[in-house]
């Protein structure tokens, strides 16, 4: 149910006949008064694939642990919670937010990108005051948080058994299903659970004279559990006797520019991504490892997850602005703030094989007994999986539709995917690369709308697939759309 093209170390050189199919497409499948043609076929054909392929059950059902941490999630209408006649200058970078006028300058830079973005809020005034004024606001509403928790839920709801690390009250636990398995607080520890602030705006949204690109968030935080990676230890306990059959390390952002105490001696978030290099290590090699990006600012911090995580994991999950931020630290060894919010296809596949190969000498670096052998990236308008042949990744054109159709069913907060919802920003077709003249080109069929290749990549023979994604026109969710996202992506690539 999906196209696909072996081919010989390089894609495929299609030349003009493939320019003629496209203008056979393009007539057949155009947009009229009702829409776009191309909708309803591809909706379909997405759905007979992810219906094909399911989880297993009873001794065939995948098991995941995952860290690390929780929160309480505040939402926000971005716009109406910060005023644009406070901006003072241009839109610029921050790394940490010390004042309101580093926050609107921060949140505008972002902002007019349409980039998503996290950062830590080093005056606790400025954040409660911020929260207590958010709270006043009649659309603010509270949901768990965290990437750990936000995955977790969406492995429980496509059928897997789950065990979460994080150090919760009895009021967020509440907010997670009872049959996940929640550890990391001792037996009647009184846990006072850190607050995130998720500002979220619409496609063509206004701040001042600014207008979003495209629907996105602005996150902040002030935590104190998070960042110290409090669960570690509680989950290390129960991982040998839960033996998952996928490890997820996410929440690792949350130590982007935290104040850990540093001396001479210690370094407290050194030695702490210490233990979770040692967890990664303690893992059998059944046990596949797969670590979720998110936004990082903090370059020491990104070397040490360039030396203590990246080569000792099979798998990465990311969007487009971390994509570039980890191919740019790994090449360049610098920090990307932001980047296009909806790069062409055959950018990001070229970011996404440079990353694979510098991760790949990564490995050899540093004697790893593991390779990286899965790179998902998620944006805007497609779904890109990168998984080596023969290893232990399974069904990568289910997983990559599957992808695509969470994006939208998520962002919609909805199970059925309404076509009158829908657009498409994918052409009928995209170069594979940018290196070679535009010359080798991938038509997306509506009939057959998951495109898969083979390639050699490090000695390698890999497969790539692109969905494209049926964006959601009227946004109710954007945080926690990555998280969702990138379990999806997993939950059809283990078999047991």
């Amino acid at each position: 149910m999906y196209l696909y093209m072996k081919m010989a170390g390089t894609p495929i050189k299609l030349g003009s006949v493939v320019s003629f199919c496209i203008v056979l497409y393009a007539m057949y499948y155009r947009k009229n008064d009702m829409g776009d043609d191309r909708l309803h076929p591809m909706r379909e054909q997405l759905l007979i694939l992810e219906s094909e392929n399911r989880v297993g059950l009873g001794n065939f059902q995948p098991r995941v642990a995952l860290g690390y941490g929780a929160c309480h999630d505040l939402f926000v209408n971005a716009t109406l919670l910060l005023d644009h006649r406070e901006l003072n200058g241009e839109p610029e970078h921050h790394s940490e937010i010390r004042n309101n006028d580093e926050l609107l300058k921060s949140f505008a830079y972002f902002f007019k990108h349409g980039a998503a973005a996290e950062r830590f809020v080093s005056n606790s005034k400025l954040y409660d005051d911020l929260v207590e004024k958010a709270l006043k606001l009649s659309d603010s509403r509270w949901s768990i948080g965290g990437n750990a928790p936000l995955m977790a839920k969406r492995f429980h709801t496509e059928g897997w058994e789950v065990l979460l690390a994080g150090k919760m009250s009895s009021k967020l636990k509440s907010y997670i299903p009872k049959e996940i398995k929640i550890v990391g607080a001792e037996e009647n520890e009184e846990v006072k659970d850190d607050i995130h602030m998720i500002l979220e705006y619409k496609a063509d949204a206004k701040f001042g004279e600014l207008e979003a690109p495209r629907a996105n968030r602005y996150i902040l935080h002030n935590d104190e559990n998070n960042p110290l990676l409090s669960s570690l230890e509680k989950f290390a306990e129960h991982l040998p006797q839960f033996t998952p059959d996928l490890l997820v390390i996410s929440g690792l952002q949350m130590m982007d520019n935290f104040p850990f105490k540093k001396t001479d001696t210690q370094d407290l978030r050194a030695d702490r991504l210490e233990l979770v290099k040692k967890q990664i290590l303690s893992q059998p090699d059944q046990t596949l490892i797969h670590f979720e990006m998110a936004s990082y600012v903090d370059l020491e911090l990104l070397l040490h997850l360039k030396s203590k995580v990246l080569p000792y994991v099979d798998s990465m999950g990311m969007n487009e602005q971390e994509l570039t931020n980890i191919h740019n630290l790994l090449l360049y060894g610098n920090v990307s703030y932001a980047a296009d919010s909806n790069p062409r296809v055959a950018t990001a596949l070229d970011q996404m094989r440079k990353t694979f190969q510098m991760i790949r000498q990564k490995n050899q670096e540093h004697n790893s007994d593991r390779k990286l052998t899965r790179i998902h990236v998620h944006t805007l308008a497609y779904q890109a999986i990168l998984t080596v042949k023969d290893s232990s990744w399974k069904r990568t054109a289910a997983a990559t539709a599957k992808a695509s159709l969470t994006a939208h069913r998520y962002v919609c907060d909805a199970q059925t995917i309404l076509l009158e919802k829908s657009k498409l920003l994918l052409d009928d077709s995209f170069a594979t690369t940018t290196a070679n003249d535009n010359n080798s080109r991938v038509v997306i069929e509506p009939t057959n709308p998951v495109a898969c290749w083979e390639e050699t990549l490090e000695g390698d023979r890999v497969e790539i697939c692109v969905a494209p994604v049926l964006i959601c026109t009227e946004a109710q969710l954007t945080a926690g759309a990555g998280d969702n996202i990138s379990a999806a992506g997993l939950v059809l690539q283990i078999e047991k």
